[in-house]
């Protein structure tokens, strides 16, 4: 215990170089100095000890200590209980070094999203999955899912009231434990979805296009209106694809290859006779790069194929293989600060 207690006053670990972790900011040192320390992180007694006078910020004036242990408690549980996930589903190794970025930015995520409202009397967490990588996750009711690449999921560590309401930005695939008497709320920037026990896809990235994938069960869609009321879009039937604009209230529903709106979470590219247009956003999300077309032409093209375990070189050769279609990865650029932009990679049409 006290050999415990020197090692973390050794490495030295604030709250700025957590933040630039999270944010992917980090130098190769600066990246194993954070996992180093996360890789002490069940002993929750040093933990709380070193916690305290760093996170005071985390919770409100006249907090007990006794809620910090509560949250280092609940913490201590969910890290535990993902890093019994993380080995699962992934056979290579590129995709498995990208699980295991996640894992550990997903317990930053638990640390950086704690936050108590003394008005509200709720506590709530926010979980993260850095572009380019996606995690699993467990709800206080019992439901599961998973958090897709560039998204965020905020939630009350324990569902009060009469609903049980989540706040997503960008692409979550739930599966709803079965709850009458608490309807299961997903509530993103500009619409509600509800659902008593489903399973069901939410793609709300930025922009005005919302997608929700019902795979079975049913939901109920709302659209935020100019005055801030819901008004009901429609009742989803299982295994219907509904794509809304937000600005105009249009819609566009389909039952064809629901599967391949939901894949993305098993590591798996599935396209079914889809434009390019819906190719790049599902690489650029997957792969954590930039794409940009050189000739308009090719937004005419349409695929059909599957890419699982494939890196981007693979998935890009293969491309090329079944359409008339070249490309160029442009070497990464460096930032000011030593960080490296996003990969950019160039589409443009065979001569």
């Amino acid at each position: 215990m006290h050999h415990q207690k020197g090692r973390y006053q050794h490495i030295k670990i604030d709250r700025e170089l957590l933040e630039k972790f999270f944010n992917g900011e980090c130098s190769d040192e600066e990246v194993l100095k954070v996992e180093e320390w996360y890789a002490d992180v069940e002993n929750s007694k040093e933990i709380n000890e070193w916690l305290k006078p760093v996170w005071d910020s985390t919770l409100s004036e006249g907090a007990e200590k006794k809620k910090l242990e509560n949250i280092l408690y609940k913490i201590h549980y969910q890290i535990n209980l993902n890093r019994s996930e993380t080995h699962r589903r992934f056979r290579h190794l590129y995709v498995a070094a990208v699980v295991s970025i996640a894992v550990i930015l997903l317990i930053s995520g638990f640390w950086f999203g704690m936050k108590y409202d003394s008005s509200e009397k709720e506590l709530y967490t926010k979980l993260y999955a850095p572009y380019g990588s996606r995690i699993q996750f467990e709800l206080p009711d019992g439901s599961s899912g998973w958090l897709n690449s560039g998204s965020s999921l905020k939630y009350p560590l324990r569902f009060t009231g009469k609903h049980r309401k989540v706040f997503l930005k960008g692409e979550g695939y739930f599966n709803v434990k079965h709850n009458p008497e608490k309807p299961f709320i997903v509530e993103t920037r500009d619409t509600r979805i509800t659902a008593l026990g489903t399973t069901f896809n939410v793609q709300a990235y930025c922009g005005n296009e919302r997608e929700v994938t019902l795979i079975h069960g049913k939901v109920i869609i709302e659209r935020k209106t100019s005055d801030k009321a819901y008004k009901k879009v429609l009742q989803m039937k299982s295994g219907q694809h509904i794509s809304i604009n937000t600005k105009t209230g249009g819609f566009v529903t389909n039952s064809k290859d629901p599967e391949k709106y939901v894949s993305w979470k098993d590591g798996i590219l599935m396209f079914r006779n889809d434009p390019l247009s819906r190719v790049i956003k599902e690489m650029e999300l997957f792969y954590n790069v930039n794409i940009e077309i050189k000739d308009p032409k090719l937004y005419q093209y349409h695929f059909h194929a599957t890419f699982e375990d494939e890196t981007l070189f693979e998935a890009l050769r293969l491309l090329k293989i079944s359409s008339g279609i070249e490309y160029k990865i442009c070497k990464r650029e460096k930032n000011t600060d030593g960080t490296f932009k996003k990969r950019k990679v160039i589409l443009y049409a065979k001569k």
